[in-house]
């Protein structure tokens, strides 16, 4: 009896890895043909800039008020928000830093427009270009 349980679990268990693995994507499967080719992978350069960046924005962030950073992902979050709205108004600047303000205010309230001016300031020297 022992062994008629054994055999079926392990049994289950090869059918759960089969079933598991043919879902998976592997390089040079049929799955991969039908995906079209990606137009340019980014480089190592690229990534350590990107990286570099972030890291430059989160310290100058820290700089203009250490609680903007307590949560990182929304620091990112919010500071990606603030890059579309500079780069919409790329030739007019008025207002960005209250703009930047309130993008942050979820971080740190009360947030003055000459700190909102220091986080465009930040933004634009580093992940905003």
């Amino acid at each position: 009896m022992r062994s008629v349980i054994t055999r079926t679990a392990v049994g289950c268990l090869a059918l759960g890895l089969a079933l598991t693995l043919s879902s998976c994507d592997f390089p040079g499967s049929k799955s991969d043909a039908k995906k079209p080719a990606a137009a340019a992978s980014p480089s190592d350069d690229n990534w350590d800039q990107a990286v570099d960046a972030e890291i430059t924005m989160l310290t100058d962030l820290k700089d203009i008020d250490p609680a903007l950073i307590d949560d990182q992902q929304k620091a990112i979050d919010a500071a990606a928000e603030v890059c579309k709205e500079i780069r919409k108004s790329s030739s007019d600047s008025t207002g960005l830093g209250q703009v930047a303000a309130t993008g942050f205010a979820e971080l740190k309230s009360g947030l003055t427009a000459q700190q909102g001016d220091q986080i465009v300031t930040a933004l634009k020297a580093t992940t905003c270009k």
